[in-house]
């Protein structure tokens, strides 16, 4: 029988509302002398009073729906009776006339209903097994279950637990929490499982669970109020003396309160004593509300992303050439699950490509955006996002919230994805470099017209809160051992192949200034040098796709990239010089032609870079064919005309033709030494070169006589710390050392590589070299061992 104790909680309704627990007497009463097992296949129906008149329920074994009015006007449906007792489910059609009638709240009566429920174990929309594809993460599940240990005594555990997973869109943090549920289900009483992607779907599985604990089969057509929902729903939770399992998936769409999409998570989300929650989502702020450590959850690993490629491709692991291209794939999808998943589907769906592996990298590179728009065939409920859909909804989030942020999370696709330092966008420092550069001004620099707005001008405080906005989204992430940000290659590959072809040639030529401006602010400043250098083949990347024959660059742009490249020769990055010089110098001829002077002193430039990479006979003839040019508009005797005279006779001397070096050098060296004086640095650099075309001809004499000179004017010229000024020295050092004077030579290399490793850096090819010339000397000298190792550890 039906206890009006147990439906209102009488002490509490006694105590405030006495007249209320006698009407909810009266009605109990008028319940259990109701027949409670009506004829099977008889529509019997049966009738009781209230406020509102006599009320008539209809009662069938079958599981039509019934209408019952509430007195209000409400018609409130619910499941038919089919048991041979009258339980709960009479109940809970009446739950809308009790709250009209007596004005109780729902958690009053979901006190109640959760007191008869019989519950069956599982709840979700759909299946939360993980699809049959899934590849286990070893380290990520032992993380999932050392945070949430089995409790063998729940008397010992009555407190919430909380277990925050998140991560990219598309790392695969659903499928890790549907594999924890598969494999740990019979440790909870009940698990529920409510998607969280949009207010309707999480709305939608709230009503499902009450509708699953509290109404019959069958009832799906009744209209159960959210609010309603979620009051029973949780009463019901906090009843339990076993423990729960509650699964929030895919709650990304918490930042902007101002959004159509937004949740209100705190109001979703239940609470108990017996309750252990998981939630999934994009944002890392999320990892406040664990009370267990957050799980992040990032790329996977090598091979378990080339199991999860075979197994979606369908292809069997028996040839190592195979092995090697599935290697080679999900690294260029830098192991992002979806993206491996969605890859080897497509593999699996083309016969040509199942057929031979070796054919999708390329067809993947030049339709990148295609391939990674593809939404999955198979699994569609468990995924039914593309990498690219995951990403440009928080995109969308963070446009509308801060415009700004998603402005800097478009600039960060034309640099390079890892070790985004903040001195990139040192406002202030830049700003001081931009008044002093003659062809830009801090009014109109591109970049920071592209990041302002009408209302926001960038700063470095905007920059830090933008890139805080990123991290929130699992856009970019902070890595301390870095000290700077960094991108998943695929979010930085999306970023840039969303923009139209003008967007992307603006933003390119925008960076490649930022990186221009950035690399003068801060020259001289070896260790952010390096750090550039990544950024600048980067943005020369997507510059030389943005730029060429029919869209040129603009002079701006080309003094840009002229800036990166003397820093690129600077650094001895050679390797990155000459494959940049190529372009920018394709585009000068372009644009100026053969009988603008910049276009020669570019073209002189690229030769002198290719001969530092070792094409001898392509920098010659580049050289040789600049000579030409240049005399055409200058005198043969200009300072431009000898520089290029210099360069050719570098390039003899490397292909060793000394004597033919000597002789344009000391032609070269006199015409200097009239046209400039004898220390201009054009004139002492030419002269070095002199010298080491003497030595390796065996004139040593005649050669340590030119180095010393040279040296010494170097010196009072730069100083000590100076490249030009420590080459001189480290010639002098071979000249000193081919004479057998091991001992001055070597007092010299030691001072030489000292100051390289300052100013240029340990890695340096130059500080290499005189490094190597130091270890030389020692062992012409037969020092013992334990010198030479001294040499080679401490540099």
């Amino acid at each position: 029988m039906v206890n009006a104790h147990n439906l209102a909680h009488c002490h509490a309704v006694k105590l405030t509302r006495p007249e209320v627990y006698t009407k909810l007497e009266v009605l109990i009463k008028e319940i259990n002398s109701m027949d409670p097992s009506p004829p099977v296949g008889e529509a019997a129906s049966q009738t009781f009073k209230t406020d509102a008149g006599p009320q008539n329920v209809s009662m069938g074994s079958s599981t039509q729906y019934n209408s019952f009015n509430t007195g209000s006007g409400t018609v409130h449906n619910y499941g038919g009776i089919r048991g041979h007792t009258l339980n709960f489910e009479l109940l809970t059609a009446f739950h809308a006339r009790l709250r009209v009638d007596f004005l109780l709240p729902s958690s009053v009566i979901g006190t109640f209903i959760a007191s008869h429920t019989n519950s069956t174990g599982s709840y979700a929309y759909s299946s939360v097994r993980p699809v049959s594809t899934y590849v286990a993460r070893p380290k990520l599940e032992e993380q999932l279950q050392t945070q949430l240990p089995v409790i063998e005594d729940p008397k010992t555990m009555t407190d919430m637990r909380t277990v925050v997973v998140w991560g990219l869109g598309g790392a695969g943090k659903s499928q890790l929490v549907r594999n924890f549920v598969h494999e740990q289900w019979q440790r909870y009483h009940e698990v529920f499982w409510v998607e969280a992607g949009q207010k309707k779907t999480i709305e939608r599985d709230w009503i499902q669970i009450y509708k699953q604990l509290f109404l019959s089969v069958g009832s799906g057509s009744i209209t159960v109020p959210i609010e309603d929902a979620i009051t029973n729903v949780k009463s019901w939770l906090r009843s339990q003396e076993k423990r729960c399992l509650w699964v929030i998936d895919g709650a990304d769409e918490i930042e902007d309160q101002e959004s159509e999409l937004y949740i209100d998570l705190h109001h979703y989300l239940p609470d108990a004593l017996q309750l252990d929650r998981i939630m999934t989502t994009r944002s890392s702020r999320v990892q406040n509300m664990s009370t267990q450590k957050a799980i992040e959850v990032n790329n996977m690993e090598e091979e378990e992303a080339v199991q999860l490629f075979y197994k979606h491709a369908n292809l069997r692991q028996n040839a190592i050439e195979t092995e090697q291209e599935v290697k080679a794939i999900v690294k260029e999808l830098g192991h992002l699950a979806l993206a491996v998943m969605l890859a080897g589907s497509y593999v699996r769906e083309t016969p040509r490509l199942h057929k031979d592996l070796r054919r999708y990298l390329e067809r993947y590179r030049a339709q990148r955006k295609q391939f990674l728009g593809r939404k999955a065939l198979h699994n569609v409920h468990q995924y039914h996002e593309s990498v690219l859909s995951t990403w440009e909804i928080s995109f969308a989030a963070i446009e509308r919230q801060t415009p700004i942020a998603a402005r800097l999370l478009t600039l960060l696709a034309f640099i390079n994805f890892d070790d985004i330092s903040l001195q990139l966008f040192d406002v202030t420092r830049l700003s001081k470099t931009l008044s002093a550069l003659s062809d830009n001004n801090s009014q109109n620099s591109q970049w920071l017209g592209l990041m302002s707005s009408s209302v926001t001008n960038v700063d470095e405080y905007i920059t830090e809160a933008s890139f805080e906005v990123l991290q929130a989204y699992s856009l970019v992430s902070w890595r301390e051992d870095k000290d700077a940000y960094v991108m998943h290659k695929l979010v930085h590959a999306w970023g840039h192949d969303r923009l139209g072809t003008e967007e992307q040639r603006v933003w390119s030529s925008a960076v490649l200034e930022l990186l221009s401006n950035t690399a003068h602010a801060h020259e001289g400043d070896l260790a952010t040098e390096m750090r550039l250098v990544p950024h600048i083949m980067a943005n020369f990347t997507v510059v030389s796709s943005a730029f060429g024959p029919t869209v040129r660059m603009e002079d701006r742009d080309r003094k840009c990239m002229e800036r990166v490249l003397d820093l690129l020769c600077r650094l001895g990055r050679w390797a990155d010089e000459c494959q940049m010089h190529i372009f920018p110098q394709q585009m000068t001829e372009l644009a100026l032609g053969e009988e603008h002077l910049d276009m020669w002193t570019g073209m002189s430039k690229l030769g002198d870079a290719l001969s530092r990479v070792g094409k001898f006979e392509q920098a010659e003839q580049t050289l040789r064919r600049c000579l030409e040019g240049t005399e055409r508009i200058l005198e043969s005797d200009h300072p431009n005309a000898l520089r290029v005279m210099n360069n050719i006779a570098l390039v003899l001397n490397r292909q060793g033709k000394y004597r033919q070096a000597e002789e344009m050098y000391s032609k070269t060296v006199m015409l200097l030494e009239k046209a400039l004086g004898a220390e201009d640095p054009s004139t002492l650099v030419t002269m070095n070169n002199l010298g080491e075309a003497l030595r390796r001809q065996g004139k040593y004499e005649q050669a340590e006589a030119v180095h010393r000179q040279t040296g010494r004017l170097m010196r009072k010229v730069h100083g000590l710390k100076n490249a030009c000024s420590l080459l001189s020295m480290n010639n002098l050092a071979l000249v000193l050392s081919s004479r057998g004077k091991y001992e001055q030579a070597e007092e010299i290399y030691w001072q030489t590589v000292e100051a390289m490793r300052e100013i240029q850096g340990p890695e340096h090819p130059d500080t290499l070299t005189v490094m190597n010339n130091l270890a030389g000397v020692l062992r012409d000298q037969k020092k013992n061992i334990n010198k030479q190792k001294i040499c080679i550890d401490r540099y």
